[in-house]
């Protein structure tokens, strides 16, 4: 099939290097840097998503995404009845169950710290909080009163082991006693030791719901909901806000959104610094497209008399300077596919591993890494605009008279 002649023209002015070694040298500096720029941005961004992935897993696992106050009602009202309703509605929400959450100080025989109560309902916990215990057993912590499962980085901190005892005192709804003013207080069992992989472990305990509501003062009604999507919360915070008997919700973002407004800070930052590295290597196409517009000036006026138009013309460099671009940037984006996909092997056959047995978390999505090589051809685009420009504004009248 014949090729149209500005694609045919152009394709032939680049591969055409014969005698032009300096222009082929910067023609390929752009090419390499273009590819580089991709391959680096695909991999960089594959395993940011993929530490964000790992660490919405971790810590959503254990905290809620919602937290659902409402007003203290008689069974079989709203309070009771809204859960099933909700689910019914949005199949986003996954679990609906009942919970109670507040600030303690947790006491050992050896050390003092404060800590994050979570009153859970033992038969619907989160997957990720089952499949996180190390020790214990969440059936037999149900069935036992005032028993408490511990964070590993908190168990660690206290010097506390399953069997031994811990005291949880709260600082409200406290009482006078003849020894002064003294905190809410019971002593606990440690019945299990629970590992998320990340701060959660630090700060939480887990009791069960009826044990966390007879310590609390006039404990509120709440409700855990959990999102198939987290961050999906902003948008389903107005409908639960809207159900009767709901006085509150409380998004997971209020308490532990600046971590991943920084992770998200974090991957622009790295986009941007990468992407102009692509800039770099795509703005050097305009240098080696000067040249070849200063070195075709015969051809191009040639061209023109044998009745090449303009607009042609123009395609006829845009085709030469993207074709770098389409090359650079869709290799790149193949190569850092493949690195990606073999990154955890790469490093472990290298020796780089940062400890034994750990892997980098890679989440590649192909929207985003199609993006890349899509924002990449944007900038060559932008690139070659000048010099297939002046191509344009060469006279033939001017080259041609002393030939």
């Amino acid at each position: 099939m014949q090729l149209p002649i500005p694609l045919y023209i152009g394709l032939r002015y680049s591969q055409s290097r014969k005698g032009h070694a300096f222009l082929s040298f910067i023609t390929l500096f752009s090419v390499t840097g273009i590819f580089l720029g991709v391959m680096a941005l695909t991999l960089v961004s594959s395993v940011m998503n993929g530490f964000e992935a790992d660490l919405k897993r971790r810590i959503l696992g254990v905290l809620p995404h919602l937290v659902v106050s409402t007003e203290n009602v008689a069974a079989g009202e709203t309070s009771q009845d809204w859960p099933a309703v909700l689910q019914q509605q949005d199949p986003t929400i996954l679990q609906v169950s009942p919970f109670l959450q507040t600030e303690a100080l947790i006491q050992s025989s050896k050390q003092l710290s404060g800590t994050l109560l979570q009153g859970v309902d033992v038969n619907q916990l989160p997957q990720f909080l089952q499949s996180s215990l190390q020790i214990g057993d969440w059936q037999e912590f149900g069935a036992a009163r005032y028993q408490v499962m511990l964070g590993s980085a908190l168990a660690d901190k206290l010097r506390v082991e399953v069997g031994q005892k811990v005291r949880l005192l709260l600082p409200s709804g406290g009482s006078y006693t003849p020894m002064g003013w003294m905190p809410r207080q019971r002593v606990f069992t440690v019945a299990g030791i629970f590992q998320s992989g990340s701060e959660v472990d630090k700060v939480v305990a887990v009791l069960r719901l009826e044990d966390l509501q007879r310590l609390s003062p006039a404990p509120q009604q709440s409700w855990r909901v959990s999102l198939a999507e987290p961050f999906d919360s902003p948008r389903l915070t107005p409908l639960l806000e809207s159900v009767a008997g709901v006085t509150k919700v409380v998004d997971w973002r209020q308490t532990h959104g600046k971590l991943f407004s920084a992770v998200a800070m974090e991957k622009a930052m790295m986009w941007l610094m990468l992407m102009l590295i692509v800039a770099v290597a795509a703005f050097n196409i305009v240098s080696a497209l000067v040249m070849m517009v200063t070195e075709k000036q015969r051809e191009v006026a040639i061209l023109k008399t044998q009745g090449m138009t303009n607009r042609q013309l123009f395609l006829v460099f845009a085709v030469q300077g993207m074709s770098h671009g389409v090359v650079g940037a869709v290799s790149g984006g193949i190569v850092g596919l493949i690195l990606c996909y073999q990154l955890n092997a790469l490093l472990a056959m290298l020796g780089l591993q940062l400890l034994p047995g750990i892997e980098l978390p890679v989440e590649v999505r192909p929207l985003q890494v199609l993006s890349i090589v899509l924002a990449a051809l944007a900038l060559t685009a932008a690139a070659v605009v000048y010099p297939a420009w002046r191509a344009v504004q060469i006279e033939p009248a001017e080259i041609l008279r002393d030939e």
